[in-house]
């Protein structure tokens, strides 16, 4: 099984570790419910370097790169994040990621824990061997992500951090110490890459640099006197959820389309050219299922593969589900056919051998 460089760090706090797509990883450090609060109210921090970390550059990378994903990069201003899916010829989704363009013929994209080396070959595959690199084992990325992120983070730095945008990056030294351990062949960027998005519906911060630099400064972070909450994949799970962001594998996969999953508005530029496009727009005039929310009314916990039914006819599949610390409530995704998609449909979810009342319910859910 696979480690994070910051895989001791979390032996020695106590957590409790599990394998996430192959990779052992904190499930949590106290409980999930402890750290859902934490980055809700104030701040926790995880460690996300089990994600994929690939690096384009060339003359033509960032017109690849658009061409092979649902959003323009072409007309990206520098250090801008977007939000993309990486589509077959049939529009299914290979991967969603995150699109940073740290230059103006060179980006970095971050796919999902499992689907690093599949994205990688699938862009070889298509044109783009001459821009690729895999940066992930040399790569470590982690997310402070809560109301108080701004302002844990800007104690270890000069740089004034609320100049960074929501969903922009900023590529800065952070302190002397963390600069010393700073691999000088790493080649994303000279410098550590602070980037304003995150997972949790919060405000925050995702960090990539080089493992050792990302050692010291997870070891700074925790010796603040306000230091950020530990936290594991359980309250990362927890919190996407009450936001209604996908989860690979879970949410979609290949047999899904972006018109599926409900993220067109955010994830398609409908003028470029991109593998998959013809399918989205035919897709744009029929009547199909859609990934909707939904509350829980009845007692229960939702869970993946779960049906979902209108009396006795089942008209779709949990995706993801989950008791919500917030609301103190189960809720969940789910596809749902053609007529029970508006919110406020009645449903019921079965679980076990009962069929528990629930309401479709748009994310997100706090």
């Amino acid at each position: 099984m696979k480690e994070t460089a910051l895989h001791e760090k979390h032996v020695e706090a106590g957590a409790r570790m599990t394998n996430f797509g192959g990779y052992e990883m904190p499930l949590k450090f106290s409980s999930i419910n402890k750290e859902h609060k934490a980055v809700r109210e104030a701040a926790g921090i995880f460690d996300v370097s089990h994600m994929g970390q690939i690096y384009l550059e060339g003359d033509s990378a960032i017109d690849f790169m658009s061409e092979h994903c649902t959003m323009d990069i072409t007309d990206s201003d520098i250090n801008q994040l977007k939000y993309a899916h990486i589509l077959n010829e049939k529009g299914g989704i290979l991967d969603d990621t995150i699109v940073a363009r740290l230059s103006e013929d060179s980006c970095y994209i971050v796919p999902n824990v499992g689907n690093n080396e599949r994205i990688y070959e699938w862009l070889a595959e298509h044109g783009g061997e001459e821009y690729l690199h895999d940066v992930t084992e040399e790569t470590s990325m982690f997310a402070i992500q809560g109301p108080d992120a701004e302002k844990i983070l800007q104690k270890l730095t000069d740089e004034d951090l609320s100049e960074i945008e929501f969903f922009h990056a900023k590529q800065i030294e952070i302190n002397d110490e963390i600069m010393e351990k700073f691999d000088s062949d790493w080649p994303l960027s000279e410098t550590p890459i602070i980037q304003r998005s995150g997972y949790t519906g919060e405000d925050g911060f995702e960090i990539a640099l080089p493992n050792e630099a990302a050692i010291a400064l997870w070891e700074q972070l925790q010796e603040l006197d306000e230091s950020p909450t530990r936290c594991g994949l359980g309250s990362r799970d927890t919190l996407r959820i009450e936001f209604g962001f996908l989860l690979a594998s879970e949410d979609f996969d290949e047999s899904r389309t972006t018109i599926e999953t409900g993220w067109t508005e955010q994830a398609v530029e409908w003028d470029h050219e991109f593998i998959g496009k013809e399918k989205l727009e035919e897709m744009k005039e029929e009547d199909h299922q859609l990934l909707k929310g939904f509350e829980m009314k009845d007692k229960g916990i939702p869970r993946h593969g779960y049906g979902i039914y209108a009396d006795d006819k089942k008209i779709g599949e949990v995706t993801s589900g989950t008791r919500s610390p917030t609301l103190k409530k189960g809720i969940g995704l789910g596809y749902l056919d053609p007529g029970y998609q508006e919110e406020g449909t009645e449903i019921k979810i079965k679980i076990r051998d009962d069929k528990r009342d629930a309401v479709v319910k748009n994310p997100p859910f706090v």
